[in-house]
């Protein structure tokens, strides 16, 4: 049977703060999916918040190596 479903429900996201559970989001695999690391990238060079663009590169920098190195 192939893995490939399509867009479905496959996780439960809540806010850490409340519980509270968020509806129309979207989780990215991007130390599993080639796909979802390029988006990643892609929203780092696209968001206005510089503090933030610099967390997501050097979390794509530690699966980048970790890849390099399996």
């Amino acid at each position: 049977m192939s893995e490939d479903k399509g867009l479905h429900v496959k996780y439960i996201v809540t806010k850490v703060d409340t519980g509270e559970i968020v509806n129309n989001c979207f989780v990215l695999r991007p130390d599993k999916d080639p796909a979802a690391l390029a988006a990643l990238k892609a929203y780092a060079y696209m968001t206005t918040n510089p503090e933030l663009a610099a967390d997501i590169f050097c979390w794509i920098a530690s699966i980048e190596k970790e890849v390099t190195h399996e």
